[in-house]
């Protein structure tokens, strides 16, 4: 009897099919499109672009292909010679009071007879973002994204990226929206529109509760408003937590920023950082972003295929059939611990020295007053003495400055380094399980199959490479940039 192989139903649904996406010149986007040009046999991707630094849309376009990330792609011969063919840069801004996005009519009208899945990546991902920013960008932005997908007449999926910590302040995280918004998700919207950045910045505490910046506020209220204004759609909410750099595709190691983990690790690496607040033996909740994109793919077949068929249970009650479905990209066997994620940097320098000093060149603190006595002796005061030796010299002090950023970056990533959640995450469990072998070897996002010594191996060099220049241990080298403390996307 001959056997037959299971079919390949998420590579078949995306072969030839017209794909929108926006946030594709970020971390995450870049990957994504990556990731679809190189493996996905579709027949066009529009990209969402912004004017920026005077450089439009089509210039911007041209200068991303050359980032690193597309080397894989720009070097295969077949895709090469299509790679322009599949693109299309599209002008758009978000400002004004208008509901739409500001593209040009004809293309437009392009975007909705044509597209057939849309990814949300769009998002401003600065913790430190002004409240009224924050919800421009984040729930202003995903609203007019989804208004433009409400009008398409071929969708057949949409997919929100946001964040595993948009409910950080619960304990436990189930694959739901969680529609606790003061005053709703609309009235806030509306609020940002017609109060000045003072007025919003009054009403912050009020807003943001108990979550920790008015990054995680703001995608919670764009889960909310998918859930409120959007629920008729074929559209998904997906949850990744702290997003790192690549594990083997295109390239293992690569990233654009410094932004989270990645900063306090190669800062502690530099030696400007010598003890951190948080506590070694929680889960850090972190996944390579070539992983989590496999992951985003998939959870875009799912939710086509769930909106195609008609619900056999007829006792579910209504809101149950038209929330948007969630995905927590999160597993809680194989993740690691923030101790195991700094200790294994260390497999990525290249001299024995330094392998051998790292475990007593920092230290992770979970007390607060123990960490504001240790950041007192190991930060601030030899930030003191050194601006002392420039000022005998009669150079402007630094270091005291850079100390205080420090400090400010170390307090808000302590957050989530002092805490532990229990998250839900059979819809992400259920994902793997539709991936034929085939299918599997293209877009398998199982943390189970990472290596985690491999990973770091290529960790901290290639952030050396990609972001700073130098080898890694090298303390000569430029000092990596202030990140606003931001996840990566």
């Amino acid at each position: 009897m001959a056997s037959h192989s299971p079919p390949n139903r998420v590579l078949n649904f995306y072969r030839n099919s017209t794909i929108l996406l926006t946030g594709g010149t970020g971390f995450l986007g870049k990957v994504l499109l990556e990731k679809i040009l190189r493996c996905l046999d579709v027949r066009k991707v529009f990209l969402l672009i912004r004017t920026k630094d005077n450089l439009k849309p089509a210039e911007r376009l041209d200068r991303l292909l050359k980032d690193a990330i597309f080397d894989r792609l720009r070097a295969d011969p077949d895709h090469s010679k299509r790679l322009l063919e599949r693109l299309e840069a599209v002008e758009f801004c978000l400002g004004g009071d208008s509901e739409r996005l500001g593209i040009e009519h004809g293309t437009e009208e392009r975007l909705l007879r044509e597209t057939e899945i849309v990814f949300n990546v769009l998002a401003s991902v600065k913790f430190n973002e002004s409240i009224r920013n924050a919800i421009a960008t984040n729930v202003g932005g995903t609203r007019k994204v989804l208004l433009l997908a409400k009008r398409m007449v071929r969708l057949k999926t949409v997919v929100h990226v946001s964040t595993l910590y948009s409910n950080c302040d619960r304990p436990t995280i189930e694959e739901r929206v969680y529609r606790d918004v003061p005053f709703g998700p609309s009235t806030v919207l509306e609020l940002s529109r017609l109060l000045s950045e003072e007025e919003m910045s009054c009403l912050q505490h009020c807003l943001v509760g108990r979550l920790p910046n008015t990054y995680t506020f703001s995608k919670r209220c764009a889960e909310a408003l998918i859930a409120q204004d959007f629920s008729e759609l074929p559209v998904g909410i997906f949850r990744p937590p702290i997003v790192l750099s690549t594990y083997r595709e295109p390239l293992a190691g690569w990233t654009d920023n410094l932004n989270g983990p990645s900063g306090l690790c190669l800062w502690t690496v530099k030696g400007v950082i010598r003890v951190i607040h948080g506590d070694a033996g929680k889960k850090a909740n972190l996944v390579p972003v070539d992983y989590c994109v496999n992951a985003l793919l998939v959870a875009g077949y799912d939710v086509a295929e769930r909106a195609s068929q008609v619900p056999i249970d007829e006792s579910c009650e209504p809101d149950q059939l038209t929330s948007p479905v969630v995905f927590n990209y999160v597993y809680a066997a194989a993740n690691i611990t923030w101790g195991r994620y700094m200790d294994r940097a260390s497999l990525g320098f290249d001299r024995l020295l330094h392998r051998v000093w790292w475990p007593h060149s920092y230290g992770i603190v979970a007390n607060r007053m123990l960490y504001r006595l240790a950041a007192l002796c190991c930060h601030t005061l030899p930030a003191h003495l050194l601006d002392l030796g420039r000022r005998v010299c009669g150079r402007q002090p630094v270091f005291a400055k850079m100390m205080s950023k420090t400090g400010r970056f170390l307090e808000m990533m302590s957050y989530f380094g002092l805490r532990e959640w229990h998250t839900a995450n059979d819809n992400v469990v259920r994902l793997r399980s539709l991936l034929s072998p085939a299918e599997a070897s293209v877009l398998e996002f199982d943390l189970a199959t990472v290596d985690w010594d491999e990973y770091f191996r290529h960790y901290i060099p290639g952030l050396q490479r990609y972001v700073v220049g130098g080898k890694p241990g090298d303390k000569s080298k430029a000092m990596p940039r202030w990140s606003n403390g931001s996840w990566n996307r």
